[in-house]
C-alpha cells in the first residue's frame, strides 16, 4: 500500500508539472467541458476507482474490461438549468480480459455548440503480468472534438463566429486489489490538439483542452460502496453508495477544494434499477438521478441505462 501511495503522488506531480508548465498550445478552460453523468455526480465525481459501468468510460476507460455486462446509457440535462447537455455511452466487455466502448457528449446551443466523440479500449494485463501481479487494467480514450460558435452565416464583420475541430486522448489505469479494493489513475486530455477558425479571419488558433489528473480508491462491500479521489492535487472528492432491498441505491457525495478559497459542494443521488427482463433474464434497466448543490444554482441529472449479457 505504501508503494501505491508513493506511485500515486509521483504520477500526479508529473501530470501537474506538465499542466502548469508553459504549454505548446495554451489551454482553454471551459471548452468541451464534461460535467459528468448521474451516478458519478451523486458520488461527487469520485469515480476513477469505480468505473464499472458505461458512465466509467468518461472517468477511467481502464474499467471497461472489469464490467460484468454490456451497458448502454443516455442522459439529457441542463447544467444549472441553462446549458443543454446530451450524453451517450456504450461499453462491451469481453470475458473480463478486454473491453471496448463508444461515447458522445453534445452540449450548448446554436451560439456555442460543442461535440465530443470517444472511442475507448481497455485491456486486462493478467496474460502478461499474471505470474507477477494480477488485476492490472489499462485503457485509453481517443476523442474527436467539433464546435461551432457565434454567427457563422453572418456577413457583418463586427459579429464573431467560426468553427473548430480537434483530437485528444485520455489514459487510464485500474488495479483490482484483494478485499474488493480498487486503485485508479486517470490522465484526462494527456494529448489534446484543437484548431479554431473564425469566419472573418484567415488565421487559425491552436489551443488544446487543459490536462487534468485524478487518483483514487474504492472499497466495495455487499451493499456499500465507498470511494475517494484526488483531482489535480487540489480537489478532494468523497462518495458513498448504500443499496437497499437489492433495487434501490442511495448516494451522497462531497467535493472539497484544498485551496485558500476552500470551496465545498454536496451532492445527493438515487438509483432505481436491476429490474430484469427477457426469457433468460439477460436484460436489466436502471434509472439514476443526481442533484448537485453548486455555485450560483444547482443541477439535476437523470440518466437511463440498460445492461445485458
Amino acid at each position: 500500500m505504501r508503494k501505491i501511495l508513493i506511485l500515486s503522488v509521483i504520477i500526479l506531480l508529473i501530470s501537474n508539472f506538465i499542466y502548469s508548465a508553459e504549454p505548446v498550445y495554451n489551454g482553454i478552460p471551459g471548452a468541451f467541458a464534461d460535467i459528468g453523468l448521474s451516478r458519478p455526480s451523486a458520488l461527487a465525481g469520485a469515480y476513477v476507482a469505480v468505473a464499472d459501468d458505461a458512465s466509467g468510460l468518461f472517468y477511467n476507460p481502464a474499467g471497461l474490461a472489469t464490467s460484468e455486462y454490456k451497458d448502454i446509457t443516455f442522459m439529457y440535462t441542463k447544467q444549472k438549468f441553462l446549458v443543454p447537455y446530451n450524453y451517450f455511452a456504450f461499453i462491451w466487455p469481453f470475458n473480463k480480459q478486454r473491453g471496448a466502448g463508444l461515447g458522445m457528449i453534445i452540449s450548448g446551443d446554436p451560439v456555442l455548440l460543442e461535440q465530443t466523440y470517444l472511442f475507448s479500449y481497455s485491456e486486462n494485463l493478467n496474460w502478461i503480468l499474471g505470474q507477477i501481479i494480477s488485476g492490472i487494467n489499462i485503457g485509453t480514450n481517443l476523442k474527436f472534438h467539433f464546435a461551432n460558435f457565434g454567427y457563422n452565416q453572418s456577413d457583418d464583420p463586427n459579429k464573431v463566429g467560426g468553427s473548430a475541430w480537434g483530437i485528444g486522448m485520455d489514459f487510464g489505469f485500474l488495479w483490482e486489489l484483494p478485499m474488493n479494493i480498487k486503485f485508479g489513475v486517470m490522465i484526462k486530455d494527456g494529448f489534446s490538439y484543437i484548431k479554431w477558425d473564425t469566419i472573418h479571419s484567415d488565421e487559425s488558433t491552436i489551443e488544446g483542452v487543459p490536462l487534468t489528473s485524478s487518483i483514487g480508491f474504492s472499497y466495495k462491500m455487499k451493499n456499500v460502496l465507498v470511494a475517494i479521489a484526488l483531482n489535480d492535487l487540489d480537489t478532494l472528492r468523497l462518495g458513498g453508495e448504500l443499496t437497499l432491498f437489492d433495487y434501490i441505491d442511495l448516494r451522497v457525495g462531497l467535493m472539497q477544494e484544498l485551496t485558500i478559497e476552500a470551496y465545498r459542494e454536496y451532492s445527493l443521488g438515487l438509483g432505481i434499477g436491476r429490474f430484469v427482463f427477457g426469457p433468460k433474464n439477460e436484460l436489466s434497466m436502471n434509472l439514476d438521478a443526481a442533484f448537485a448543490f453548486e455555485r450560483l444554482t444547482n443541477t439535476l441529472k437523470i440518466q437511463t441505462s440498460f445492461k445485458f449479457k
